[in-house]
């Protein structure tokens, strides 16, 4: 599991691209969106609500969580996530990228 140091895109960015990139960019959205709400189902353990799905790229899938100590149950079972995904969303990927992205201090929870 590594860190790397790219941002996502900007609101303003995004709508700034053509019709077909922002299609695609809303698809990958619905996507994430959906593979989020139903996390639940791969595993129900209480470490696992602290995990956000951020992004897919590639083959590598990237999982924000509020705090550091999500992240090392998930170190264990990322193979298993990898699979779960692969079978329910077609999704092929091979690593998993970590971050700690802990919500904003005015964040309700």
């Amino acid at each position: 599991m590594t860190s790397s140091t790219q941002d996502p895109l900007t609101l303003k960015q995004c709508l700034g691209q053509n019709a077909s990139q922002l299609a695609g960019t809303l698809t990958r959205a619905r996507l994430l969106s959906e593979i989020n709400r139903h996390l639940s189902e791969w595993s129900p353990e209480p470490w696992v609500a602290h995990l956000r799905i951020a992004n897919v790229r590639g083959d590598t899938l990237v999982i924000y969580s509020i705090s550091a100590t999500a992240l090392v149950p998930l170190r264990y079972r990322s193979a298993s996530l990898l699979a779960w995904l692969g079978s329910r969303y077609q999704l092929v990927c091979t690593r998993v990228e970590t971050r700690v992205r802990p919500p904003p201090a005015d964040a309700k929870r």
